[in-house]
Order: structure tokens, then C-alpha cells, then sequence
């Protein structure tokens, strides 16, 4: 009985030990635990063969190098489980190096090998045997050299059991050399074999035959079939789990093979398949080499790149994967300068600028941002304070940028990194004239030494935002060619317009999902890199120079962001500027940098090589730890630590003492880059590095013509197609969009239903038009409104990029949703009428449908001016909220209009709800007469009576069309005006 004191240890020893005693009847219970090592051709079915006789019902996938499993039997009844460890080696002949790792001293005496070999690849069979054969056969000879030193017992032991594979009295128990360890050779794909030349059969099968009985080694041929498998498992079950040994023989040529270990004799076997004279004039010194010379005089071995002694597997054609293996050709032209960096170039094409080289230099910048002047006035308010106040505070003024200079020119990438709030994209901001609520101080920006402009900026800068603005429910193609349409010269034919978006598919590696619906964190599409990679094509597409990029990275998995700086990496080599800000990258991203500007606080503390940056701070006294990524150490080492003021005040120190040194160093450089040498000159090295694009083939882009875009009239063509084209995509908005109209037509409509012979009384007839004239519109403009609010952000950066204009834009939006809505007032309109029993005549009806028609538009029109007039959708909710709501109460029905007080009463007069109801009454009362009982006396009244009663017939009917028409046309203005003269900021842009 186990003690508690016992330790697991002791619980394992004291297991073991049982085991190895007697049991009661005197016998040893024994616990069988054997190795295998299946080796042999690529794709030969090794896996499918371990997997039959582990008896697993899974797919077989490709082995990657060794891979390791395991199966266990019981012998009988109650008695432990036999152990077999099996050991699998891929890539064919090309990881030979890795047989050394399963077999080893301990555990030499147990281990056995199954040599599968491709029969339907004679070319392949004899170089692949013997390469395995041999250096496992080597290993194995050192393992009992060894052993012959350290415990000979075990060593003689293990050859003398190889030997008693033949019988002393065989008549080749001289003549054969046993493998030193149990070998069974299978040969595979017996299916595709059978199909071969008769002689050619007969060689092969000779060949194996004689190799086989050379070694001592079982023989047995194999495929799918269940039978054939069945005598492959029964020997690797003997090897593996100590079963009875099969006697059965078959050596019939024209059948498949099986022949255990020892039943096979040279005089069955026969001679090497060729002439007397052949054999008499190859030269052998063993009867081994000459069956080789005879079997590749038939089939000579083939070159393979699987047949090379590869040292890298990543070489293997097996193993191909397109992404990876473009990165690592990448990285395998490199030519290393550094330990730690390098250059990666790409001999893929280039997506070139043909236009000249851009130079972009920024001197002795400092910006100042009035931190009041970022917060929205909406917030401002919020605070019980009023927006003006805070501007004038002149605390509110910080300095963002100080003494910045920069150069950098086409063909080179520049990454500025830092921590948060370090000033980078307040840097980009100002680069592009951007620089909202802010102050350039002091300094200049040059592009091709012309101080930047709006204008400039626009026509050889590309901005590409932190967050993708695209429309969700496009496909990757249709996006880039909705944009191409927009953006290109007019000059450019239909088919190049198409050529070049499918040129910028392939640059930037989206040609497997161009298919695929953009999505949004709402809708699923493509993923986050390939949605940032389709937000570069929108800028790509046009061909500029100067390619700025706002943290590209965020939000991305480290393995796609690093795919996405190649991609850039690639687009400066072609001609282009690139610059793009990041927090802290991966050291693989960094070595792909050219040029880094490390900011924290505004202040310049490195600009200069990405490869020289660990000696240059190493000079300062802080050399970069050995395998520590340098660009999250030295962001580490620079930024301002706010934990406490005493923290604060040391890193703010070290920071500001760092920027110093760096100013003293490059105040000599005339391109304000850090050099390790005076006369190393960064621009002539890397127009030296990328000086091969001169003799490359190259996709040439005509330069960027702003005053060739496309006219007012082809913009909104293209816009009208692109919202109708996104509209109708998202089925599903417009199911549940259709589903609400029908659901409320059909409830109002079943609680007026059932009156078709006795009329409607006049307070339920009133209610009833009420109801059908304003209820339905709330819903429209809470959806009309978030619809917009969705769109801002991508029209306000359209707008900002000149893409379009706001007139095409404008009048693509409402003819493009006009579909839409006819849809859905049919939808209301046409079954609550009929249901409620109102008049029938078609007259009456088609009347009162094209009021409830501009009701309806009337509430989308005033929601398109309310989002666009508000920045968030909060907002413009309850704004719209209220004026529905002013609408509502002065519409008639609440309260007469003629008890209404002064300022209700001119609020009605633009309430499109007042309007609505007073055309639907004079529709349905004006031709009618009700009766009413008093007591024993009835009353004729007439409808028009009703409607005076009311106070709405003070216009006759066409007047309520006009005015609805009236107030539908001046909320479309208040829109357009809106858009026109109020940025269309979303609230992530304040």
C-alpha cells in the first residue's frame, strides 16, 4: 500500500518495480515498448499507411519534417498496453540530417525502420533507397561503435539478431549483409504500378527482391486496397507490437509482393534482369552495385529538386506558399551590411511614378495647436461653457512640434515612430495642409522647393487616413474602379481605367479577394490588412508621387502588418516618396525602414538610417540589449514617463538632453540626417540600391492631370451608379426596411378593417388619416439620419481629397434613394388604404397615395439636412427629434389650428404633417355626407363642414401639393447648403 508520505516519484518506481516482479503464477508481466521510423518518397503514402495501422479514420496531411505519434495494444486480456512510438520523416531525401534524432543509444535495441518507396517513380526509387539506407545505416554503426565500448554485450547482441534473420544452413547466409536493425521496405501505389510494362514490372520487382533479401529486410507491395493494406500492417505490427510473423510468400511478379524477412533466397530471385555481355562490361565490385548499374541502365535516375541533399526545407517545392516565399526570395537578395539590418529588396515589378523626383523637406518647424479649438462646440456646451471662452484661453496653446527638420526624396520610405502624443500625426497633418485648429510658428514645408499649399498638396500628395472610409457593401474591384472612374483623366478609355485597377490589385497583392464585399466592423468582407491595402489602392490609383500614411499599422496583426510594409517598402522603391508614422514596429518591419525620425514631445531625438540607429545611440552610452527590437527600445528610452513627477521630470530631462545631441551632430548636414561618416551620402546609397529599376521591366503610370478630371455631369453618373450599386447591396436593410412598412401598414390597417359596410365614424376616419400621414415618417428619418452618419466620414475625406464635387454628389443621393423610397411608400401606403375601407375610387386613391409619397419624402429630405448640418448622430437625432415633434403637435389634430397660439401657428405653417392632413381630409370628407342620430331625428351632414369645423379648408387641395412639394425643395437646399459651406466631419475627425 502506498505511504502518504510517497512522492509521485516514488509511486512511479514502486509501479515499475510491480511490473517487473513475477505475478502470482510465476510469470513476468513484460511490457513490450518498440520504435518505428517510416522514411522514404515524398507524397509516398507513409502517413496513410501509420494511420491504417493505428487504425484512425483521418485525413493524411503532408509531413512537414519529423513528426512523432504513438499507439498502444494488450497482448490479452488484463495485462498493460505495448507501446509503439512511431517516427514519420518528410521531404523525402532532403531532411536526412533529422534521422539522427529518434534513434539513439537508448533505445537502439527496440527501434526498427519501414523504407516506403514510390513504385510508380522508378526514375526516383534507387537514389532514394539508397541515401536513406546509408545514412541511417551510418548512424546506426556509430550508435553501436559506441556501444561496443560501453556495454559490447548489447552491441553483439543486436547484430547476431540480424544474422539469425537467415538460417546458418541458408545458402546465403555468406553472401547477404544484414541492416543492423529491423527493415521492412513497402512498396506503395501498387494500383498506378499494375498499369506498368510487364517488364518493366518484372525489373523493379526483381530489384526489391534482391535488395531486400540483401538486407535481411521484409518486402511487400501496397496501395489503397484494403487487402493489401491489411499484409502491410501485419508486418509493422509484427515490428511494433511483437505479432506473430506472417509465413505466407508470394513472389509472383505479376502480382503483389510479400516476402517476410528470411523466405526469400538469390536462386529464386535469379540473376540482374540484362544480357551476359551487358553484366560482362559494367564494372561492380559488389553484388549490390551491379543490380544498381543494371536497374539505372533501365531507368535512369531523374533530377529532382526533392532528390537534392537540400539543407533547407523552406527550398521545397512541398511545402510552397506563395506569400511566404515571395517575402523570403525578398530577403534571400539581400545583401546583409549589419548584424542586425539590412536591406530588403524585390525583384518583383514596380508600380512606378513616372513623374519627376519629389523631394519633401521640412526646415526648423514649430507648430503650435490650440487644444480648445479641438473640442467640439457640442462639448464645449456640454461643459456649461461657451465654445468661444475656451479659445481665448492662452493656456490652451501648446507647442506640438519643436525645431523639426527633415529631407527625404523619392525611392525612399521614411517611418516616424514614437510614443503617443509624440507630434507625428500632427507632423503628417501639416505636411498636408490638414493642420486644423493649429499654428506653424515658425518654419517651412518645401515640396520640389515650393512651399507647400492646398493646391500642391492635392495634386501630388496622397493621405491615406488611420481608419478605412470605404462603402461596405462593394467589392474589392468595384471600389478601386469607382474610384479609377472618378479620379482619372477623362483622356483614359474605359479598358485603362480597368487595366490600371487591375495593375494596382496585383501590387498590392489582392487578386485572391477582389471579389470580395470591403465590409466594416458590422459587415464581414475582407480582412483588416486587405481592407487597409484597398484603402492605399484608392490613393495608389492615381498615380502620386508623395504617399503619406497615418499609423497604417493599427489595428493589425503583427504578420499582416508586416506584409503591408513590404507592400510600401516595394512602392518607394518604385520612384515614389513614401512617409507613414508608427508607434513601436516589430523588428522585422524596422529593418524594412529606410530612413526613421524618432519624435517624443515634439523634439527630434534620431533621424537618419534605420540600420545605423543602434550605433549611433550606442555612442551616446546606450547601446540597444542583444536580441531587444531597437525601435521599442529607444521609443521606450525616449518617451515621457507619468507615473510621477519625479519620473516625469528625469525621462523629460533625458529626452531633452538626447534632442540636443542629436542637434549638435547634424547641425553641418545640409539633409539633417545622422551619418556614421561625414562622407556617407544616404541619397546617392539608396539611389544605388534601387538603381536596378532602370534595367527592370515596369509598370509606367502617366502622371496625375488635376485639370483632366472627369465633369460635373460624368461625377454624378458614376456617383449615381456607385449609391445605387451600395444601396441595393445591403439586402438585408432593405428587407427589415420593407418588413416595418408592411408590419405597421398592416396593424393600422386590420384595427380599422371590418367597416366596409357601416362607415367609419368621423373621429376614427380623422385619427385614421393622422395616423397614415405621420407615423411612418418618424421611422424614416431615425434611419435616414444614421445612414448618413454612417457615409460622413468617407464624404468628408472624398470632398477634402477633390475626388468630387458636392453638386454630382448631392443629386446622386437623391436620385439614387429615390427607388428606395417609392419601394416603401407602396409598400405603407397601398394596403392600409384598402384595408380601413376609405373611398375606392381610384381618383381618391391615387391622391391620397402621392401625399402620403411627399409626407414621407418630406421626412427623408429633412433628415438628409439634419445629418448633414450636425457632426454626430446624437445630435442630429434629437434635433430631428424636435422638429418632428413641433411638427406633430402643430400638424391640426392635437389641437385645431385655429387654437393654436402664435408661435405653433406659424410652426404649422411649414409642419408637412399639417399639410399632409389637411389634403387627406379633403380628399375623403369633400364628396362624402354623414349622417348623425339624435334621438329620433337624423342629421345630413356634409364633409366639407368637417373639414371647416377643423379649420383645414382655408386652401384648396392643389395648395397642400404645392406646399409639400415647397418644403420638400427647401430642405433639399438646406441640405445642399449644408454640404457645401460645413465640413462634414464625422466625430472621430473632431
Amino acid at each position: 500500500m502506498p505511504k502518504a508520505s510517497d512522492t509521485l516519484w516514488d509511486l512511479a518506481i514502486a509501479e515499475v518495480e510491480k511490473r517487473e516482479k513475477p505475478d502470482d503464477d510465476g510469470k513476468r508481466v513484460e511490457v513490450w515498448e518498440k520504435s518505428v521510423l517510416f522514411m522514404g518518397n515524398k507524397n509516398g503514402g507513409k502517413t496513410t499507411i501509420i494511420l491504417r495501422c493505428l487504425e484512425r479514420e483521418e485525413i493524411p496531411k503532408p509531413t512537414l519534417a519529423l513528426e512523432y505519434t504513438f499507439g498502444r495494444r494488450a497482448r490479452r486480456h488484463n495485462t498493460p498496453k505495448d507501446i509503439a512510438h512511431f517516427w514519420e520523416l518528410g521531404g523525402g531525401t532532403s531532411l536526412l540530417e533529422l534521422i539522427r534524432i529518434p534513434i539513439t543509444s537508448s533505445n537502439i535495441r527496440s527501434f526498427a525502420v519501414v523504407l516506403v518507396l514510390d513504385l510508380s517513380k522508378p526514375n526516383e526509387l534507387w537514389t532514394t533507397m539508397e541515401k536513406l539506407l546509408q545514412v541511417t545505416r551510418n548512424h546506426v554503426n556509430k550508435i553501436l561503435t559506441k556501444l561496443e565500448k560501453t556495454n559490447p554485450e548489447v552491441a553483439t547482441e543486436i547484430k547476431q539478431r540480424m544474422r539469425n534473420n537467415l538460417q546458418r544452413d541458408h545458402p546465403d547466409y555468406e553472401l547477404v549483409d544484414p541492416f543492423p536493425i529491423p527493415l521492412v521496405i513497402i512498396g506503395s501505389k501498387y494500383d498506378i504500378f499494375h498499369e506498368f510494362d510487364s517488364e518493366m514490372r518484372k525489373i523493379i520487382s526483381k530489384t526489391l527482391r534482391f535488395v531486400s533479401h540483401y538486407y535481411g529486410a521484409s518486402l511487400v507491395f501496397t496501395s489503397k486496397s484494403e487487402a493489401l493494406l491489411l499484409k502491410a500492417r501485419a508486418l509493422i505490427n509484427h515490428l511494433a507490437f511483437g505479432y506473430d510473423k506472417s509465413k505466407s510468400v508470394s513472389v509472383d511478379h505479376s502480382k503483389p509482393l510479400f516476402i517476410p524477412a528470411g523466405l526469400d533466397s538469390l536462386s529464386q530471385i535469379g540473376p540482374p534482369p540484362a544480357s551476359d555481355s551487358d553484366i560482362g562490361k559494367m564494372h561492380a565490385n559488389t553484388p549490390l552495385e551491379l543490380w544498381k548499374k543494371v536497374f539505372e541502365k533501365t531507368f535512369p535516375p531523374k533530377s529532382f529538386c526533392d532528390l537534392h541533399d537540400t539543407k533547407d526545407p523552406a527550398q521545397d517545392l512541398q511545402y510552397a506558399e506563395y506569400e511566404v516565399d515571395v517575402m523570403r526570395a525578398q530577403k534571400n537578395q539581400t545583401k546583409v551590411q549589419d548584424s542586425i539590418f539590412c536591406s530588403e529588396e524585390d525583384n518583383s515589378l514596380y508600380f512606378t511614378y513616372s513623374g519627376k523626383s519629389n523631394v519633401l523637406e521640412v526646415k526648423e518647424l514649430n507648430y503650435q495647436v490650440n487644444t480648445a479649438s479641438q473640442i467640439p462646440w457640442y462639448e464645449s456646451l456640454a461643459q456649461m461653457k461657451m465654445p468661444w471662452s475656451c479659445k481665448s484661453d492662452p493656456r490652451s496653446h501648446v507647442s506640438i512640434i519643436q525645431n523639426l527638420n527633415l529631407k527625404v526624396q523619392s525611392g525612399q520610405m521614411l517611418a516616424i515612430i514614437g510614443s503617443t502624443a509624440g507630434g507625428k500625426t500632427s507632423l503628417l497633418d501639416v505636411i498636408t495642409c490638414r493642420d486644423h485648429g493649429g499654428k506653424i510658428k515658425s518654419g517651412q514645408i518645401l515640396i520640389n522647393n515650393k512651399p507647400s499649399t492646398p493646391q500642391l498638396v492635392k495634386k501630388c500628395i496622397a493621405h491615406v487616413r488611420q481608419d478605412d472610409r470605404l462603402l461596405p457593401h462593394l467589392t474589392v474591384r468595384e471600389t478601386l474602379l469607382f474610384v479609377a472612374k472618378l479620379r482619372l483623366p477623362k483622356f483614359f478609355s474605359d479598358s485603362q481605367r480597368k487595366k490600371r485597377v487591375e495593375d494596382v490589385i496585383a501590387e498590392l497583392r489582392l487578386r485572391q479577394c477582389a471579389n470580395t464585399r470591403v465590409g466594416n466592423e458590422y459587415l464581414r468582407g475582407v480582412s483588416g490588412g486587405e481592407r487597409r491595402r484597398v484603402s492605399i489602392g484608392v490613393q495608389l490609383l492615381w498615380n502620386p508621387g508623395i504617399l503619406i500614411l497615418d499609423e497604417p499599422t493599427s489595428g493589425l496583426d503583427s504578420f499582416t502588418a508586416h506584409n503591408l510594409v513590404i507592400t510600401l517598402s516595394r512602392l518607394a522603391r518604385g520612384n515614389r516618396l513614401v512617409l507613414l508614422s508608427l508607434h513601436q514596429p516589430r523588428s522585422d518591419i524596422f529593418q524594412l525602414f529606410d530612413l526613421v525620425l524618432l519624435m517624443t514631445s515634439g523634439v527630434t531625438v534620431y533621424s537618419g538610417t534605420a540600420r545605423d540607429m543602434v550605433q549611433y545611440f550606442t555612442e551616446l552610452g546606450y547601446p540597444c540589449p542583444r536580441y531587444s527590437n531597437p525601435a521599442d527600445f529607444y521609443v521606450d528610452l525616449t518617451s515621457i514617463d507619468k507615473q510621477t513627477t519625479e519620473k516625469e521630470i528625469e525621462s523629460r530631462q533625458r529626452a531633452n538632453t538626447l534632442a540636443n545631441l542629436f542637434l549638435e551632430k547634424v547641425k553641418d548636414f545640409d539633409d539633417f540626417l545622422w551619418k556614421v561618416t561625414e562622407d556617407d551620402n544616404v541619397a546617392t546609397t539608396f539611389s544605388k540600391q534601387r538603381s536596378h529599376l532602370d534595367s527592370e521591366e515596369a509598370i509606367n503610370m502617366p502622371h496625375h492631370s488635376s485639370d483632366q478630371l472627369p465633369g460635373v455631369l460624368k461625377q454624378f453618373t458614376i456617383l449615381l451608379s456607385r449609391q445605387v450599386s451600395n444601396d441595393f447591396r445591403d439586402l438585408s436593410t432593405l428587407l427589415i426596411h420593407g418588413f416595418e412598412a408592411l408590419l405597421m401598414s398592416l396593424l393600422i390597417g386590420f384595427l380599422y378593417y371590418g367597416h366596409d359596410k357601416t362607415r367609419l365614424s368621423i373621429r376614427d376616419t380623422t385619427a385614421l388619416l393622422y395616423m397614415i400621414g405621420s407615423l411612418i415618417p418618424f421611422t424614416v428619418i431615425l434611419d435616414v439620419i444614421a445612414k448618413c452618419h454612417s457615409e460622413r466620414a468617407m464624404l468628408y475625406h472624398d470632398l477634402e481629397d477633390g475626388m468630387y464635387s458636392v453638386s454630382p454628389y448631392f443629386f446622386a443621393k437623391i436620385l439614387g434613394e429615390l427607388p428606395e423610397h417609392c419601394a416603401f411608400v407602396i409598400i405603407y401606403g397601398v394596403p392600409i388604404y384598402w384595408l380601413a375601407n376609405l373611398i375606392p375610387e381610384p381618383e381618391h386613391f391615387l391622391l391620397n397615395f402621392f401625399l402620403v409619397w411627399l409626407a414621407v419624402y418630406s421626412a427623408r429630405a429633412m433628415a438628409l439636412w439634419v445629418a448633414a448640418l450636425l457632426p454626430t448622430l446624437q445630435l442630429s437625432a434629437f434635433f430631428g427629434n424636435v422638429l418632428f415633434t413641433s411638427f406633430y403637435l402643430s400638424g391640426g389634430f392635437v389641437v385645431s389650428l385655429e387654437n393654436l397660439w402664435t408661435v405653433p401657428f406659424w410652426v404649422s405653417k411649414i409642419s408637412f404633417l399639417r399639410w399632409t392632413f389637411q389634403g387627406m381630409m379633403q380628399i375623403q370628407f369633400t364628396d362624402l355626407t354623414y349622417e348623425l342620430t339624435v334621438g329620433n331625428t337624423t342629421f345630413q351632414i356634409p364633409g366639407k363642414l368637417i373639414t371647416h369645423a377643423l379649420d383645414l379648408d382655408s386652401h384648396p387641395l392643389y395648395v397642400s401639393y404645392l406646399v409639400l412639394a415647397g418644403i420638400v425643395c427647401s430642405f433639399l437646399l438646406l441640405y445642399y447648403l449644408s454640404l457645401r459651406f460645413i465640413k462634414q466631419k464625422s466625430n472621430q475627425d473632431w
